[in-house]
């Protein structure tokens, strides 16, 4: 079954233990900085919104852990940048 979980260097989308069909990816920047490098969804998977789930378990978990987010991945910016409650955690 598919579902959300964390990795090493982010969260992935798919069957754990098994290449994800979807990914993003995280690195930290600082003790309170990361930058949110990369989101990736296998094609036939698009537009269900996996990514924006993706880049949405980041948010929470920046929000969690007091981190802000250098969206270095553009549609990662446009998702953060959307929503008002998370505009606060982007950084440049």
């Amino acid at each position: 079954m598919n579902t959300y979980y964390e990795t090493e260097n982010g969260f992935a989308y798919g069957e754990e233990h098994e290449m994800p069909l979807g990914r993003v990816t995280v690195r930290k920047l600082g003790p309170n900085r990361v930058a949110l490098d990369h989101t990736y969804v296998k094609p036939e998977l698009r537009g269900q919104g996996i990514a924006k789930e993706l880049v949405m378990l980041v948010a929470r978990k920046a929000q969690k852990e007091g981190w802000t987010i250098v969206p270095t991945c553009s549609y990662a910016r446009r998702v953060l940048s959307a929503d008002a409650s998370l505009r606060s955690l982007i950084s440049d």
